[in-house]
């Protein structure tokens, strides 16, 4: 499928669905929100509000600092797991039609025994990807684009009642289909720049629609390299 028909067939699959999509982008968004502010509370004294009204060079420091300790990089993985059960929800509304209920959908890599594979699956994907970008940052950005398709393959073993599934797994199945593909998906993601822009314009409130529109063309993408190999 070229990039025009994965876009209409994003925006066909949303038609009569916005409400649905858009309270699963929200409801991640606030989760994490609260989950990534108390972090930052419980470390420096000061939430996002206070860092944003009283910024000074100090709260930078404080309320920006690298994740260079035990707790922001478990925060990263129960966060990004959250994301992954985004993913896993939307690719099976992609696949089947079926909605499951937004407040329970972003937990979906917490449930149905999907928990430790996806943990495991998300901290090697992490872990790779870091370790490629420290070392160079051109390549580490690559590697992002070849493990993309980590969650979605994920999700398909997963459908396939698949239960011994290796932590790299996924990322190899990934790396392959993205093989030739990468490209591929760096221009869709470009073609959303004007799209990013407005919702920024917006102050951000164009995201709502922005962000669900985005990830059902993704699944999409997947879906079509994964029938076209």
């Amino acid at each position: 499928m070229t990039r025009a028909q994965l876009k209409q067939a994003a925006k066909d699959q949303l038609r009569g669905n916005w409400g649905w999509a858009i309270c699963l982008t929200i409801f991640a968004w606030l989760v994490n929100a609260v989950i990534m502010d108390l972090n930052r509370w419980i470390w420096t004294g000061k939430d996002f509000t206070y860092t944003v009204l009283r910024f000074n060079k100090d709260n930078l420091i404080q309320g920006y600092k690298p994740a260079y300790n035990l707790s922001e990089i478990i925060v990263g993985l129960i966060t990004g797991l959250i994301l992954w059960g985004v993913a896993y929800t939307i690719l099976d509304f992609v696949e089947t039609g079926k909605m499951e209920p937004w407040y329970s959908g972003i937990f979906s890599a917490y449930s149905n025994g999907r928990f430790k594979n996806s943990l495991f699956t998300l901290f090697m994907t992490n872990l790779f990807v870091s370790l490629w970008t420290i070392l160079f940052i051109i390549p580490g950005f690559i590697k992002g684009y070849s493990y993309a398709m980590t969650p979605y393959i994920l999700k398909d073993k997963f459908s396939a009642d698949q239960t011994d599934i290796g932590a790299t797994e996924a990322i190899t199945e990934s790396r392959k289909l993205m093989d030739g593909h990468k490209m591929d998906l760096f221009v869709l993601d470009l073609s959303f720049i004007g799209w990013g822009l407005l919702g920024l314009i917006t102050c951000g409130i164009g995201f709502i629609w922005i962000t669900p529109y985005y990830r059902q063309t993704k699944a999409n993408f997947y879906r079509s390299l994964v029938a076209n190999n």
